[in-house]
Order: C-alpha cells, then structure tokens, then sequence
C-alpha cells in the first residue's frame, strides 16, 4: 500500500513527476521486436497523462550514447541515481523482454531514486508482441502504481447475445409452429382418412407453414449468428492471471504472473 502512496503523493504535486523509459532488454527475441515494444510502453505512458515521460530516444540525446551505456551498464545503485540526477527523474521504468519457449514475457519494474528501491512490479505473458502491447494498459498501471484503466465495455457484446438469443428462441417457436402443422397436414390428407376439407383452406395451410419454416430458421440462423458475434466481441479480462506450461529441460515449469 505504502508503495502506491509514494507515487500517489508525487502525483498530487503541481508538476507531473519525470519517468525515464529505459530501452526494453531483449533476451533471446530479436532486438527489433523490443523496440517495437518499447516505443508502445513510451506512448501508453504518456497517453495515461500520470507522468512527464523521457523517452529513451530522449535519453540518448540528453546524456549522449556513450554517457547512456556506461551507466546502464553499471548495475549499480549509485549508477541509477547518477543516472536519475542526469535526466533530472526520480522515477525509472526498467524493461525486459524474454523468450520462454513459446511464449514472451514482458517483465516490468519502477525504481524511486530517491529512495532507491523498487516502486512496483509487473510481468505479463503472450504469445507474441501484439498480445503485449494489448494488455500495457493494465501491466503498466500495475508497474508504475497508478490507477487500473477502465476494463473495455461489454455493452454491444451483452445486446447482441441477447437479441440473438432472443431471435433464436423466437424463430425456434415459430419453426416448430411451421413443422407442427406440415405434420398435421400430411396426417390430415392421409387417404385412410376419407375426410377432406375444401382446397382453398389447404392452399393456406400450405403457405402459412411455408412462411413459418422460412421466418423460424431465418431467426435461428440470425440469433446463433448474432450470439456468435456477440461472444467473439467480448472483450477478454486484461487483470487475470497471465501464465503458461512451458517445457524445460528438466520437464516443465509454469511461467508468467498474476495482477
């Protein structure tokens, strides 16, 4: 809980604080990939409008490349705080992109240098970059402790389930209606019967459950098809659990993280 209060009350300030976006460390994915990744965290972040946000194109033009790898390098807590002074940021986005079989894992983590530690922690799995950037939103609210983003609406998928359902329950009446009667009517016409009404009521017959078949398996075919559609549009739940079975040398382990 304090954690979130460290970056609540920096929020509460009259200026945004500074957040540097580090490049995403690829490991075992090709280097393109983490800076397609990368650029995405960079704009979700300033979309969100929590921070100032450097950038770390930013970055290489403020400390120079060189200046930049020595200290990223350094895996020190002093280098980090050097580091942070230079940008003139007290908070740092570190990212890292790793191969486990598969599958990607983006793991992320927000440094405070003024107290050097670690602010907050998310990791997520997907199959590929697509699915990573879909789910920044909520990976990055976790890392950087900031209020979850509003989960997608389900409005348009819940009415067209229910309208689709409601069109398959009525067309399913209305088809059993139309088959009923062509029973009726052919146990009605059966010769053994000797009983036979005027042929103008059996040409109505005949177009009545002529109309009602086509209506009912029109509204069936509708409904299941607006059902389907309604169920691929639901939006998936962005805060479960984000884990996988993934082979190992040594059998297989479960990988991934939870909200």
């Amino acid at each position: 809980m304090w954690l979130s209060l460290v970056v609540l009350t920096a929020l509460s300030a009259a200026d945004k604080p500074k957040l540097a976006v580090l490049d995403v460390q690829p490991v075992g994915v090709e280097a393109d990939q983490a800076v397609a990744l990368g650029e995405a965290i960079t704009q979700q972040l300033s979309r969100r409008g929590f921070f100032e946000v450097i950038s770390s194109s930013d970055i290489r033009t403020l400390l120079g490349a060189e200046r930049q790898r020595q200290l990223l390098g350094c895996g020190d807590t002093n280098c980090t705080a050097e580091l942070s002074g230079a940008l003139g940021a007290r908070f740092i986005l570190q990212s890292t992109l790793t191969r486990l079989g598969d599958s990607l894992q983006l793991s992320l983590q927000m440094l405070d240098s003024n107290k050097a530690q670690t602010v907050a922690r998310s990791v997520r799995l997907a199959s590929n970059v697509k699915q990573l950037a879909e789910v920044l939103p909520w990976a990055l609210a976790e890392a950087t402790a900031t209020p979850m983003p509003p989960s997608p609406s389900k409005a348009l998928p819940w009415t067209l389930i229910g309208v689709g359902a409601a069109a398959f329950a009525g067309g399913g009446v209305v088809a059993i209606d139309g088959f009923s009667r062509e029973r009726a009517l052919r146990a009605e016409l059966d010769p053994t019967t000797g009983l036979f009404k005027t042929r103008a009521v059996y040409v109505e017959e005949i177009e009545v459950i002529a109309r009602n078949k086509a209506i009912g398996l029109s509204l069936l075919a509708g409904g299941a098809a607006l059902i389907g559609l309604g169920v691929i549009l639901f939006p998936k739940e962005p805060g479960g659990a984000s884990l996988a079975l993934l082979p190992t040398g040594n059998g297989a382990m479960l990988a991934g993280g939870f909200p």
